[in-house]
């Protein structure tokens, strides 16, 4: 059975974008931080993976006597 479209669900990307001014704005700030957190946090990553030669990524194969 097919859910019901519900009347509030934005169509468009004008109506999306209206959707973005009921958020309050104290809460942009903190949008920020957190988006800035999550990138560096992906980028630091990504470099410690492509760079450290050390770090396993794969599992060893078990015939090589360990």
């Amino acid at each position: 059975m097919p859910m019901p479209k519900q009347e509030q669900s934005p169509h468009t990307i004008s109506q999306r974008i209206r959707l973005l001014k009921k958020i309050p704005p104290e809460l942009l700030p903190l949008g920020l931080v957190i988006g800035a957190a999550l990138g560096m946090a992906a980028y630091s990553m990504g470099r410690k993976f492509y760079v450290d030669k050390q770090l396993r990524l794969s599992r060893s194969s078990r015939d090589n006597g360990h």
